[in-house]
């Protein structure tokens, strides 16, 4: 009568450890899939309001150009004024 009651606990647990693999395993895909939705739909929308300057409004296209056009004439390096030996 032990020997089946520890045989049986046995059993149980291995069940038990089987089912928090498997639940484990289904979880973990679960959440992957989920952050790749969400990383996909953040990816969509940026691609959306990435668009045209003009498409933004008449106030964020001159907010977009000033910027662009500042950012364009300032230099690169600063100039030391060496002249090349």
């Amino acid at each position: 009568m032990i020997p089946e009651a520890i045989d049986t606990a046995v059993s149980i647990g291995w069940a038990i450890v089987a089912w928090i693999i498997a639940f484990a395993f289904v979880a973990t895909v679960a959440l992957f899939t989920t952050m790749l939705a969400v990383a996909q739909g953040w990816k969509t929308a940026r691609r959306v309001l990435r668009g045209p300057s003009w498409a933004r409004g008449r106030i964020r296209a001159r907010i977009h150009a000033h910027r662009a056009r500042r950012r364009h004439s300032e230099p690169t390096e600063t100039h030391t004024y060496r002249e090349a030996a």
